[in-house]
């Protein structure tokens, strides 16, 4: 249940007992861990069928249910952005610990592509830069340059040693949606703008919820809940929702200094919030409102016994 979640978050904050390198510490493993279930039922399919079967539902590793690819996928959003996560220097983060949390993400990136996940690429991208502009400033010249010298020789690799000719196998997936959708589709967010806009006009319309058969998921945490559950409902989970963005938001303001703990922090929100903006998260994806729930709590318990340094 989320309020469990919720309190789980808080409890696993206080044993921490102060120590802001061991929270970040904390908040990458649950990340990573998070991601798991997604991780070995994708990859495990790539060793299998490689990536000439274009079919994006694969089954669950541990079940064998079939999951729809954007399910799937929002599993991935966390150990995506792991780029933008170890950009600040994080203290007691060993080389090795970076290394693995690296080798997490170029699985995931391929296991991303093989479901053919645009959010996810999306998210990935705009999670670095978020963390790019809010970390440079607050760190020094010598890391900048560190920084971007790395990622030069990265870009540089990947661009020398890999075709992204979309005909690639290990691009079939991605071409095909592409192909499908093309530039209107990513443009209408694979027409859920029109959805959004019936769902709002619904708001005053049918206050107390519609069918699903209307124009079926709204793709949208805030909007499918008016859908099920009426306006009472949507507006008591905005209050939650709000109410969890102002934590997050003092959570930031409280020490200006602890930036890589502040730079983890906005990008799991935003990483989050991006999911939750595009899916419906608790049809189908219960159990990331639960770890959104439970990342909520850690922020609050952080918010309440954790000294202030201005």
């Amino acid at each position: 249940m989320p309020g469990t979640f919720y309190l789980l978050g808080k409890y696993f904050a206080h044993k921490i007992d102060g120590n802001r390198e061991h929270l970040v510490l904390f908040l990458l493993l649950i990340g990573a861990v998070f991601s798991i279930t997604a991780n070995l039922s994708v990859f495990m399919d790539i060793l299998q069928n490689g990536y000439n079967i274009v079919e994006r539902n694969l089954p669950n590793y541990w079940t064998g249910q079939i999951i729809p690819a954007t399910i799937m996928g929002s599993y991935f959003t966390i150990v995506m952005a792991i780029p933008a996560l170890l950009i600040p220097q994080v203290k007691k983060l060993s080389l090795l610990m970076k290394i693995a949390l690296f080798a997490t993400y170029i699985i995931s990136i391929a296991c991303v592509l093989r479901i053919g996940s645009r959010t996810q690429l999306s998210i990935s991208m705009i999670a670095l830069l978020i963390s790019l502009f809010y970390v440079m400033p607050r760190q020094s010249f010598k890391r900048n340059l560190f920084m971007f010298v790395l990622f030069a020789l990265i870009v540089f690799f990947v661009i020398n040693t890999v075709s992204f000719d979309l005909d690639q196998d290990w691009l079939s997936a991605f071409a095909g949606r592409m192909e499908d959708g093309g530039g209107e589709d990513i443009a209408s967010g694979g027409g859920r703008t029109e959805r959004w806009i019936k769902s709002m006009e619904n708001l005053f319309a049918k206050p107390l919820g519609w069918s699903e058969h209307e124009f079926g998921h709204a793709h949208n945490l805030w909007f499918d809940v008016l859908r099920i559950g009426g306006f009472l409902s949507f507006f008591l989970l905005i209050s939650f929702t709000t109410n969890a963005f102002i934590s997050v938001r003092k959570a930031i303001r409280k020490n200006k200094r602890a930036y890589a703990l502040n730079n983890l922090i906005i990008v799991y929100t935003l990483s989050i919030c991006m999911v939750f903006m595009v899916e419906p998260i608790l049809e189908g994806m219960f159990d990331f409102f639960a770890f959104f729930c439970f990342f909520i709590g850690v922020v609050k318990k952080y918010n309440a016994d954790y000294p202030v340094i201005d």
